[in-house]
């Protein structure tokens, strides 16, 4: 049985094995590209992992949370580090991983954190309880403390006030805007503000905290 090229004349014989050539040409291409291509995905997913897993072990004692917020701050990594940062916030203070929490900004004096809605921190009323609120305004107004204090010096929570304004459903969001005073060596009381708004930037809570602070270095 003859070939199909047998029936085609000299020129459009020519003609198809040039694109014959050409489509094997393009498929080896290809396929070394993609080769390149997932040995570098997976070159940087490996420098990743291995990144996160330095960062974890590093830090995980760590009493300086914007030092560690700051260290995160990396190409790649800087994609995980709310998820990162809420690990090793979890590892710090256990009770956190009551609520559904995570760090938006965090600088100097200034923290900013949402809270998701779930049903394990609601109260029959099918809203946000209010243990779970005084939780997330506790953990956003003491890291804007905590950014503000040097490595020896200790802050301990002496009292708190919540001001529940209306019921508290859905995505929460909290800040706390700090200005720090000049702390002198010794002890001395501090307060911070928290205030929790809603999806319609309705403030659904207020919180006042009073912090000891022992100051080791002037």
């Amino acid at each position: 049985m003859a070939s199909p090229k047998a029936d085609l004349s000299p020129l459009t014989t020519a003609i198809y094995e040039h694109f014959e050539a050409s489509a094997r040409l393009i498929r080896v291409a290809l396929a070394l590209e993609w080769t390149i291509f997932s040995r570098f995905i997976v070159g940087v997913l490996l420098v990743t992992l291995i990144t996160v897993i330095y960062l974890l072990l590093t830090m995980r004692n760590a009493r300086q949370p914007l030092v560690i917020w700051e260290r995160l701050n990396k190409p790649i990594i800087k994609l995980f580090r709310p998820w990162i940062f809420q690990y090793l916030l979890n590892n710090a203070d256990p009770y956190c991983q009551s609520i559904d929490l995570r760090i938006a900004t965090f600088s100097r004096g200034f923290c900013t954190g949402f809270m998701r809605d779930r049903s394990r921190t609601r109260n029959p009323f099918r809203s946000t309880h209010a243990a779970a609120l005084t939780t997330f305004a506790e953990t956003i107004g003491g890291l804007a403390l905590m950014s503000t204090i040097k490595p020896k010096d200790r802050a301990i929570l002496i009292s708190l006030r919540m001001e529940y304004k209306k019921k508290a459903r859905g995505l929460l969001t909290a800040s706390s805007d700090f200005t720090p005073p000049t702390f002198d060596i010794g002890t001395q009381e501090i307060e911070t503000e928290v205030v929790i708004k809603d999806r319609m930037l309705d403030t659904v809570a207020i919180g006042h905290f009073v912090w000891m602070v022992e100051t080791k270095e002037a």
